[in-house]
């Protein structure tokens, strides 16, 4: 049975990263890439917000005894597969992840027009995550 104590905290943690993503400025493209304070802000608070997403998809799932998901992008695949969000949120929660992983294992040089972009474009898939979320948990 799914902690729904647990995943209601989880959300609330997520929703608070949001809020600071949110209320930050967009300054553009151009001064967003010299801005390391801003940068700095909107990466930390999006890949909390993205492990957290991760976390609650790990937590649901083995609360709930399904298949053991082998990457953390499976997390997001089985959820689907047992309809707690669709197939299309999948795939951007999938992307989500890869770019996590890009950032937190600096497997390349951080290129500041794509975290520009996800802050953006698609810190909104983050939210629909935990509408989707809260939504089949009743929270």
């Amino acid at each position: 049975m799914v902690d729904k104590l647990l995943i209601a905290r989880k959300l609330e943690r997520a929703e608070s990263y949001l809020k600071q993503v949110r209320q930050k400025k967009d300054p553009g493209i151009s001064l967003f890439v010299k801005d390391n304070d801003l940068q700095s802000i909107i990466l930390f608070n999006l890949i909390q917000a993205i492990q957290i997403c991760i976390d609650i998809g790990s937590h649901i799932i083995g609360d709930s005894e399904w298949e053991t998901p082998s990457t953390q992008a499976d997390i997001f695949e089985i959820l689907a597969s047992k309809k707690v969000i669709t197939n299309a949120l999948a795939k951007k929660m999938i992307q989500m992840v890869g770019f996590r992983n890009r950032i937190v294992h600096e497997y390349e040089k951080t290129d500041m027009r794509i975290v520009h972009a996800v802050w953006k474009k698609h810190s909104k898939d983050i939210e629909r995550f935990c509408r989707a979320v809260a939504g089949k948990c009743k929270l």
